[in-house]
């Protein structure tokens, strides 16, 4: 679930990092919910005030959850923990445990293919296999400072695995159908709202 909360000015504020102080208001982490619950003019009810809020609040909740991701990258990235590459990629699966790859949204099947098949066949994929697929090259060149990335690989880490936590965030964000059982605020500090039709 995402949270939000009202800013010193009364406007609707993504909380991605569950950081901000306050009372919130919790949606379900799907872009169709915080645009129903726009549409809906759920927040003013939610809050019980005058919540402004943004029509653009979905879409700002996807750049934000995106940005949040590719700097939990970057920080891999400074760990020491990227390899990136197609070739360097293949030899680092052949050299022990990662914990995911990376495949831009934007590489040809075939690539990111083969080097599934090979992370299977070398069953070394730390966890369950995972892989983020979710930024254009582009979103990954300008993060890593490099030329051309299309696929990575990350080794095992806390920075990586809060990467692909983040990641697995974003896509279930921008890809997750609305679906009726999770159409639910929650007001935290003053308990549970109970539900609010959207």
């Amino acid at each position: 679930m995402i949270r939000f909360v009202l800013s010193p000015q009364g406007v609707v504020t993504p909380d991605i990092r569950r950081r901000l102080p306050g009372r919130g208001v919790w949606i379900d982490a799907a872009q169709d919910s915080v645009a129903r619950a726009v549409s809906r003019k759920v927040f003013p009810r939610a809050f019980k005030s005058q919540a402004e809020t943004p029509a653009s609040l979905a879409g700002d909740v996807a750049s934000l959850l995106r940005r949040a991701a590719l700097q939990r990258l970057a920080l891999a990235q400074k760990a020491g923990l990227v390899t990136f590459g197609f070739e360097k990629v293949r030899a680092r699966l052949a050299s022990g445990p990662v914990a995911g790859l990376i495949c831009a949204s934007d590489a040809a099947d075939d690539g990111r293919n083969k080097l599934l098949a090979l992370a299977k066949k070398a069953q070394h994929l730390h966890k369950d296999k995972v892989v983020a697929d979710v930024f254009s090259s582009a979103e990954l060149e300008s993060t890593l400072g490099r030329h051309r990335v299309v696929h990575a690989a990350l080794s095992p880490g806390q920075a990586s695995d809060l990467f692909f936590s983040d990641a697995l965030r974003v896509r279930g964000f921008e890809t997750e159908p609305l679906h009726d059982v999770g159409n639910r605020e929650q007001l935290d500090g003053q308990g549970f709202a109970g539900p609010l039709n959207l």
